[in-house]
């Protein structure tokens, strides 16, 4: 099912794709949640095209005004608490909301370190194709690395953790990073994680809103920002 539907309040110049999906949790234990995932703003090295994985970079400026652009966006939704990734980026995105809510660090929500890609070039056509052929195998570790199924892992174990404590329902906003966050939409909406993580790919710029219902049913939006309405 497709439809198309505002999420903010008119104004915000952003536009919801709305996806409907089976969820992995069970209607009978929850209350209906609703889940932000955001990606940490832009570094230095996602602007050069550098494979960031477990390098621990801070926000540039450009990824300063995402994460305040992120917050004005925001500003009107009610949020009991946000968990975010333990690196620093992810951190100083989360930032935004402080003072507003609760903000949790958890180590389960970082990056996947890459192993020998760390810090590599995408101009690198060679790199690009060992990258592009191995990223996304489920037990290859990248030479001294993470797996894809231990941070497939990881998300799962978060996402219980946070369910847990969310058991009553209301409203939660994930930061996180572009290799994870596919992981935990999949596990959220149901689909085969390594499936999602080759097929969702999240921008800097974009915020995906997931609504885990009663009747075991995930909705999910995915925001676009008025210049990519392309990808609609």
């Amino acid at each position: 099912m497709h439809t198309y539907q505002r999420l903010l309040p008119p104004g915000r110049h952003f536009i919801a794709l709305l996806l409907l999906f089976s969820s992995l949790f069970s209607a009978n234990v929850f209350a209906q949640l609703t889940v932000y995932v955001v990606r940490h703003g832009q570094t230095d090295w996602n602007k050069e095209g550098r494979i960031q994985g477990g390098t621990d970079n801070p926000l540039n400026a450009t990824g300063r005004d995402q994460a305040a652009t992120m917050s004005n966006l925001m500003a009107e939704v009610k949020v009991d608490t946000v968990y975010v990734s333990s690196h620093q980026r992810a951190r100083q995105t989360a930032e935004v909301f402080q003072g507003r809510t609760p903000i949790v660090a958890m180590d389960e929500l970082r990056e996947r370190f890459f192993g020998k890609f760390e810090g590599a070039n995408d101009k690198d056509p060679a790199v690009v194709a060992d990258w592009n052929k191995r990223r996304f195998t489920w037990t290859d570790d990248m030479e001294g690395g993470e797996t894809l199924e231990s941070q497939s892992r990881r998300a799962e174990a978060a996402l219980k953790t946070i369910r847990d404590k969310h058991k009553n329902g209301g409203t939660v906003v994930i930061v996180g990073h572009g290799g994870i966050n596919p992981l935990l939409i999949s596990h959220l909406i149901g689909v085969p994680p390594q499936e999602g993580a080759s097929a969702i790919n999240q921008g800097n710029d974009e915020i995906y809103r997931i609504e885990l219902s009663k009747s075991g049913t995930a909705a999910i939006w995915k925001l676009i920002p008025r210049n990519k309405l392309g990808e609609l």
